[in-house]
C-alpha cells in the first residue's frame, strides 16, 4: 500500500487542493498570512494554532503538530509547542537541554536529525513500509498514528555571537489510514521556511526580553524595551525599599576560597533575593553581596499596605530560607550565612545613570540611601531585620521599637522597629506543606 492510498487502494483527495495549481495557491495564501504574523510579532502559540487551523480547513490530515527550538534563558534551554486536533489547543513546554537527564530528547528523531545534519525525515508507522526506529514513534503508533513527517530549518539569531545558530523543528503526525500524500508533504514543506521566519521574529523578541529582565529586572527591562535608554531618562516611584547584605562574606570567602565563593553568593541570593521575587518584589541590582529591591506602591496610596504586606512575607520567607540553608551547611562543615535587612518607604528616582555609552538602570535617591543605612544598624542593634516606622505601621505583625537613630551620612533620624516574623513564618510553612 502506497503512502497516499487507503486500505481500498483509492487515493484520498484533499478538498480544495486536489490539483497542483490549487495547492500552490493555498501555499501562497498561508505564506502571506505567515509574513503578516512576522510583521505583527505574533506569539508562537497563536501562530501555530492559526496555521494548524488553516491546514485542517484545507483538508491536510494533521492530528498533531510540534514546534521546537533552543532559546536563551537562564532556567531552561529549549521550548516546544504542541498542537493537537483533539482539543485544538497549544501546550507550551520548557526543556532543560541536558542530554543525560532529558532522555526523551536524547532518543528523539530531532536529536538524530541534528547530529546527522538531515533537514527532513519521514516515517510510515503502519503497513509493510513502516519504520518505527525511535521510542516516540512507537508511542504515536499506539495512539493510532499512521505517518510522521519532521522538518528542520536552520537560522541565525545573532551573527556576532558564538551562539548564533539555531534550528526550528517541525513535526507532523496523521491518523489517516493512507498517511500523508505527496501533495500534503509538498504543502507542509512549502510553508516551512515562512513559518520559521515568523518563529525567528518571535524568538528574537523573547530572547531580548529575557536578557533585559534577567539583567535589569522585570519592570526595568520593560522600561528599557519601551525606549527609556537615554542618560537621565527617569521616573519617580514610591515604593517599599529593601536593602539586604551578607554580614559575614569575608569569613565565608576565606573559608571556601575565591573559586567557590561565587557559588556561595548565588546560594545566598537564592535564599534572599529569591524571596523578594516570589512575593512580587523587583530586584534592581546586586551590589557586591548586597541586594537592592523594591515593592512598588504605584499611584494609589492604598497600595502602601499591600506593598508592605508583600515585603513582610518576603522577609519572613528569606529568614526561613537562610535558616534551612544554614542547617544543610552545618552538616557539611560550612560556615553559616548571616545577613542584615533594612526596609523603608519613600520616593526614589527609577532610571538611567552613568555615561551616554554605558548606563545603569537603577534606583537612586534619599530614601534608597536611608534603607541602606537602616541595614547598617542591624548588626549594631543585634537584629537581622529593621524597618522604619511607616513600614512597621503596615506590616501587620508584632514589632519592637528600637528607638530613634541618626542614619549615617544622611542627616536624618528615624524611629526603627524590629519585626517579629513568627506568625508569617508559620503561615509560609503551612503553605509549603500543603
Amino acid at each position: 500500500m502506497t503512502n497516499n492510498q487507503s486500505s481500498s487502494g483509492v487515493v484520498t483527495p484533499l478538498p480544495g487542493t486536489n490539483n497542483a495549481q490549487a495547492a500552490r495557491g493555498f501555499v501562497r495564501s498561508v505564506n502571506d498570512w505567515l509574513m503578516e504574523c512576522a510583521l505583527d510579532d505574533t506569539d508562537i502559540s497563536e501562530l501555530l494554532s492559526g496555521m494548524a487551523s488553516r491546514l485542517v480547513a484545507s483538508g491536510i490530515p494533521i492530528d498533531r503538530v510540534m514546534v521546537a527550538f533552543k532559546t536563551l534563558h537562564p532556567l531552561y534551554e529549549g521550548v516546544s509547542y504542541i498542537w493537537t486536533k483533539e482539543n485544538g489547543q497549544v501546550v507550551r513546554t520548557t526543556h532543560m537541554g541536558d542530554d543525560e537527564k532529558d532522555r526523551d530528547w536524547a532518543e528523539s528523531p530531532m536529536k538524530w536529525m541534528l547530529d546527522s545534519d538531515v533537514s527532513f525525515m519521514r516515517r510510515h508507522l503502519i503497513g509493510p513500509s513502516a519504520v518505527v526506529d525511535f521510542p516516540i514513534l512507537e508511542t504515536f503508533r499506539r495512539q493510532r498514528g499512521t505517518d510522521y513527517y519532521a522538518l528542520m530549518t536552520p537560522f541565525v539569531t545573532d551573527s556576532d555571537s558564538t551562539l548564533n545558530s539555531n534550528r526550528i523543528f517541525m513535526t507532523y503526525l496523521t491518523r489517516r489510514p493512507s498517511g500523508f500524500s505527496d501533495e500534503d508533504l509538498a504543502i507542509l514543506s512549502g510553508i516551512q521556511r515562512r513559518f520559521a521566519v515568523s518563529c525567528k521574529m518571535r524568538i528574537n523578541h523573547e530572547e531580548t526580553r529575557t536578557i533585559l529582565e534577567t539583567y535589569l529586572g522585570t519592570d526595568a527591562g520593560q522600561r528599557v524595551r519601551n525606549g527609556q535608554i537615554k542618560l537621565g531618562d527617569s521616573t519617580k516611584t514610591r515604593a517599599v525599599i529593601w536593602f539586604s547584605d551578607m554580614r559575614n562574606s569575608t569569613s565565608v570567602a576565606t573559608h571556601v576560597g575565591d573559586d567557590a565563593f561565587l557559588g556561595e553568593m548565588n546560594d545566598f541570593f537564592g535564599a534572599t533575593a529569591g524571596a523578594v521575587l516570589k512575593h512580587g518584589g523587583q530586584v534592581l541590582r546586586y551590589i557586591g553581596d548586597a541586594t537592592l529591591a523594591i515593592f512598588p506602591i504605584d499611584e494609589d496610596e492604598t497600595n502602601l499596605e499591600t506593598a508592605c504586606y508583600a515585603a513582610l512575607y518576603a522577609a519572613a520567607e528569606a529568614q526561613l530560607n537562610i535558616d534551612a540553608l544554614n542547617a544543610r551547611r552545618e552538616e557539611v562543615g560550612k560556615l553559616p550565612f548571616d545577613y542584615g535587612l533594612g526596609m523603608h518607604v519613600g520616593e526614589v528616582i527609577y532610571g538611567n545613570v552613568g555615561v551616554s555609552e554605558r548606563v545603569d538602570f537603577t534606583v537612586v535617591g534619599q530614601a534608597a540611601n536611608e534603607a541602606a543605612r537602616i541595614e547598617q544598624l542591624t548588626k549594631q542593634l543585634g537584629r537581622r531585620v529593621l524597618v522604619s516606622s511607616t513600614v512597621a505601621r503596615f506590616i501587620s505583625c508584632p514589632t519592637e521599637e528600637m528607638g530613634a537613630y541618626e542614619l549615617q551620612g544622611t542627616g536624618v533620624s528615624l524611629k526603627l522597629f524590629a519585626p517579629d516574623f513568627s506568625e508569617a513564618c508559620h503561615r509560609i510553612e503551612l503553605m509549603r506543606s500543603a
